[in-house]
């Protein structure tokens, strides 16, 4: 019977999360009503409060969540027995396939933005983004060392240029798919960018032969 209240828990607190996590990225975090989270999470609003406190807290938790999934993708990539090159191939592909299978992500990033971090600002990222920024600049040091990469280029813009190409892809695509008169989130054209992206890194990191 204990295990059934835990699992039950569980289920309830996962669904909780995922309607928030709609809900949020739809409305921001001062649009979003406790009630709608509950009517979509088919559950009673008193446990969104028993178990996560007030929305400021279940919004940070959302926030934490969509950042930990992107996190463990890159620390899976980063940690490859692979070429520094082949490395950089890799995690540029993964940022543009998971921003865009995760509208939600991009969604909350720019909410969170437009409050001018408001609430990112005091959580402690430490164990979410340290450990996955620390590899990436490795591999970006390991090919310097390995006489791959230019040794003048500065680690920390390449790290920043990473985050922000295919991010900027996708939170400027409606506006830029009016300007340019295609459709950027469609698969031919995400793929085309992947190539020119990863194009343009390597000419800027790699030593010509």
């Amino acid at each position: 019977m204990k295990n059934r209240k835990v699992r039950d828990s569980q289920k309830s607190r996962e669904d909780i999360l995922l309607a928030a996590e709609q809900e949020f990225a739809e409305k921001g975090i001062y649009g979003a009503r406790i009630d709608e989270i509950a009517a979509k999470a088919n559950i009673n609003k008193r446990m969104i409060y028993e178990y996560f406190g007030n929305k400021e807290e279940l919004y940070k938790i959302v926030l934490a969540n969509v950042y930990s999934r992107l996190s463990r993708k890159e620390i899976d990539v980063l940690s490859e027995d692979a070429s520094c090159v082949e490395i950089i191939k890799k995690v540029i592909s993964l940022y543009f396939d998971y921003l865009s299978h995760n509208p939600s992500y991009v969604n909350l990033i720019l909410w969170e933005n437009l409050n001018k971090g408001m609430y990112i600002k005091d959580m402690d990222f430490t164990h979410i983004k340290t450990p996955e920024l620390d590899l990436l600049r490795k591999v970006i040091e390991r090919g310097k060392e390995e006489g791959i990469f230019k040794p003048d280029v500065d680690t920390e813009q390449v790290v920043l240029s990473l985050l922000t190409y295919s991010f900027s892809y996708f939170s400027n695509r409606y506006t830029l798919s009016k300007l340019l008169g295609k459709k950027l989130d469609n698969e031919e054209n995400i793929k085309k960018r992947i190539k020119n992206v990863t194009e343009m890194f390597l000419e800027y990191l790699c030593i010509k032969p």
